[in-house]
Order: structure tokens, then C-alpha cells, then sequence
């Protein structure tokens, strides 16, 4: 007989335990995934708060920074020192409306700096105040995973979940 006309050939199951590494790639139950809000929901401590306020200094610093640059190229300098033009002559219409745009677009940009500053005034009052990393809705902890990625949360996710119901039902 050829190899494909043999019956394949079955083999029992052992009685030997299985291997650590054989343990390892047997499949386990899928397990309940936690909920977002779960996954490290736990009171800060002092070193947290402390963390989160060396951060949020940094981060105020760099804002700082940044506002003074977008001040010192867009903001404070002309039209005709922005066009590099010293002539008497109007100018064109396009570079004009193209360098106003730029004013505008960096306006933009230094207001919302600006409103992410008072944002973090807020975190680091709330640190003063021992009530930072708790939710400003529902009253419960914010993971520290959340916190490490939006430093001035206010909300946790589930807060901010019910926030936008809120503000869903109030349009309607």
C-alpha cells in the first residue's frame, strides 16, 4: 500500500502529564474582559499625586512655551514684515488674504492653548484639593490608565458616557 490508500493512524491519549510548556498552549476558558473602568481602579497615593502634578507642571511649561512662540512668528509681527515686502506698493490680494489666514490659524491655535491651560490649572487645583483622579459626575475613581492619557480628566468613562446622554436628551 501507498502512504494516501493508509488509514491514518490515531493515537490514544496519554496518561502522562502534559508538559509545563504543553500547559502553556492548551487553550483556557476566555475569561469576562474587565471593563475599561475597572482595569486599575484603585485610590491615588501621594506618589500618584505627585506624579501627576510633576506632569502637569511639565506639560503647563511646554504650553507656555509654545504660546510664546506662536506669539513671537504669527502675532506680533505685520502684514508687510510677514510678506518680507518694503515697498510702498499694495499688496497682492492672495498673499495678503494668505498671511491673514495664518494670523487667524494661529489666534485659533493660542486660544485653545489657552483653554487646555485653564484645564490644567483645574487638575492641579484638584490635586491641592486631594479630589484629583475621582470622576466630577459619578463620584468613582478614575483609572490611572486614563489619567495617564488625558492628565486633566475630569470624568471617568462612564461619566463621560452619562454627560453625553445628557447632552443628547437636551438637544431633542
Amino acid at each position: 500500500m501507498n502512504k494516501k490508500s493508509q488509514p491514518k493512524k490515531r493515537s490514544k491519549p496519554s496518561s502522562r502529564k502534559p508538559s509545563k510548556s504543553q500547559k502553556a498552549h492548551k487553550p483556557s476558558k476566555p475569561e469576562k474582559a474587565p471593563s475599561q473602568e475597572s482595569a486599575s481602579v484603585r485610590k491615588l497615593t501621594k506618589r500618584d499625586f505627585q506624579h501627576f502634578k510633576d506632569r502637569l507642571n511639565k506639560e503647563k511649561k511646554r504650553v507656555f512655551e509654545e504660546m510664546g512662540e506662536i506669539q513671537n512668528e504669527n502675532l506680533k509681527t505685520s502684514i508687510a514684515d510677514q510678506s518680507g515686502e518694503n515697498s510702498r506698493y499694495s499688496y497682492h490680494l492672495g498673499d495678503t488674504a494668505s498671511l491673514a489666514y495664518g494670523r487667524e490659524f494661529s489666534m485659533g491655535l493660542a486660544e485653545r492653548q489657552q483653554k487646555y491651560l485653564e484645564q490644567i490649572d483645574e487638575a492641579l487645583q484638584r490635586i491641592e484639593e486631594g479630589t484629583y483622579g475621582i470622576c466630577l459626575v459619578t463620584g468613582e475613581a478614575i483609572p490611572v490608565e486614563r489619567l495617564e492619557e488625558v492628565p486633566v480628566a475630569k470624568y471617568s468613562v462612564r461619566g463621560k458616557e452619562i454627560l453625553e446622554k445628557r447632552k443628547q436628551k437636551s438637544a431633542s
